[in-house]
């Protein structure tokens, strides 16, 4: 599932950056800032994966046949 691999993908990256943030130095009010903006991205980036995967998923729609005009003689 997408959905899954996107999650576990983007939370580890999110883990890493609070890693990174903290190593260097960043003080705790600009890596909140940063790590909020970051997690609002992630989160865009699992709903969308989760609405293509949906819309991957969902049953085609099959257009009927449609009947030709009968021609009429004048």
């Amino acid at each position: 599932m997408a959905v899954d691999s996107t999650s576990r993908n983007v939370t580890e990256r999110l883990d890493a950056l609070a890693a990174a943030l903290r190593a260097a130095g960043v003080s705790p009010e600009r890596s909140a800032a940063l790590l909020a903006s970051a997690a609002t991205a992630a989160m865009h980036a699992v709903v969308l994966d989760a609405l293509l995967e949906e819309n991957h998923s969902a049953a085609p729609v099959h257009a009927t046949a449609v009947e030709p005009p009968i021609a009429v003689a004048a």
